[in-house]
């Protein structure tokens, strides 16, 4: 049976066991809870491979799990993570016509599902592969994948391409083929209080050194080089008869290269505070490098689109803001990254999958994969 076809005539296994494992929640910092999701995946397995995956223990997350499919030297690996933003019965499981929701059923976990039934359907057809495939499912992704990462290079490292579970981009359900890199800081400034009233000569406000230090950060962003500074996070003072002694700053950063990602790393390693009596410290760094598109990203894309033909869909790329793993993967293998369900809402109240688009694409992740593979 083509997969398409096979992929239509389970769709209602295929909706249970994604209801099954969106109802595990999995907030990223409640491990208990993540590793009853976990098991969950571990279940699925169990059931249709007879085996279930490698586990990397965590203390302080859901363990990580690799699961490998076939015996051949070579790999192809697939991405995809089960923890969510969501704390538990933030939002519920429902079916509302056409659109699935529930927490973290677009980011990732309809995808998850698309992968281990990718693997379901080679199984039964007993096709052969030219390569295995490596399902590597992390548990802190949206916390910035920082005990999972180096696992995550590891494979990708021995892979000859990578594939990355994300959503599509939402309302086109374009493939990404390139992401901005990201990067974070915790700016500190430590002045001196004093009476506003009787003698605020004698302070330093914190506070006004943020606003100038704001301005400065914000004035880098450079829209045409794709760099983009954000102070998301302030916070200092109190009573209004003080000059306040303390504030905080949060700063995210996007930037499209490697060379503009440093550049910005540079300036909060050089930063200064503008009144010298001001103390200042800088905590954070870069998270994950940039997703820069190349010629063999291109090719990659260039397969999936052939496969999106022969389905009936007019697949395009697109060059995206928010960060994967696909960050991760990129430096080390060509990496496509939005090969998940389509729907809208990642990290919203309104998250929801597309009933009607299920089938096109669990068929669209496993034809581009299984071409990959069959490449000498």
């Amino acid at each position: 049976m083509e997969a398409h076809e096979y992929f239509l005539f389970y769709e209602k296994e295929i909706i249970d066991d994604i209801k099954h494992l969106v109802m595990a929640e999995s907030p990223s910092l409640q491990k208990e809870l993540a590793d009853q999701c976990k098991d969950v995946l571990q279940g699925l397995f169990k059931t249709y491979f007879g085996k279930k995956a490698q586990e990397m223990v965590m203390t302080e997350v859901g363990n990580h799990l690799k699961f490998t499919y076939g015996q051949a030297a070579e790999q192809v690996l697939l991405v995809g993570h089960y923890d969510t933003v969501w704390e538990p019965g933030a939002i519920t499981y429902r079916e509302v016509s056409d659109k699935i929701y529930g927490p973290g059923i677009l980011d990732m976990k309809a995808s998850l599902i698309s992968a281990i039934w990718f693997l379901k359907y080679v199984d039964e057809y007993d096709i052969p592969l030219k390569k295995k495939v490596v399902l590597f499912i992390n548990s802190d992704e949206e916390i910035g994948s920082t005990t999972s990462r180096s696992f995550l290079e590891a494979e990708a490292a021995k892979s000859a391409a990578a594939f990355i579970l994300e959503p599509p981009v939402a309302g086109t359900g374009d493939l990404k083929t390139a992401r901005k890199g990201t990067s974070k800081y915790l700016l500190t400034l430590q002045g001196h209080s004093a009476h506003a009233g009787n003698n605020p000569q004698e302070g330093v406000s914190a506070i006004k050194e943020a606003a100038k230090q704001i301005l400065d950060i914000e004035a880098l962003t450079n829209y045409d080089k794709g760099t983009t500074l954000n102070v998301g996070m302030v916070q200092g003072g109190g009573k209004l008869n003080v000059i306040p002694n303390e504030a905080h700053l949060g700063v995210d950063v996007r930037a499209a290269t490697k060379e503009e990602q440093r550049k910005i790393d540079h300036y909060f390693e050089e930063i200064e505070p503008h009144d010298e009596r001001m103390k200042m410290e800088v905590k954070g760094g870069i998270n994950r490098p940039p997703m820069e598109r190349t010629h063999q990203t291109a090719e990659l894309f260039e397969i999936a689109k052939e496969e999106a033909e022969e389905l009936g869909l007019d697949l395009r790329e697109a060059k995206v803001g928010g960060g994967s793993d696909g960050n991760f993967t990129a430096p080390l293998v060509r990496t496509l990254d939005g090969l998940g369900l389509v729907g809208d809402g990642i990290h919203a109240e309104h998250e929801h999958i597309k009933k009607e688009h299920i089938a096109e694409r669990f068929a669209l992740l496993t034809k581009t994969v299984l071409e990959v593979i069959e490449e000498c």
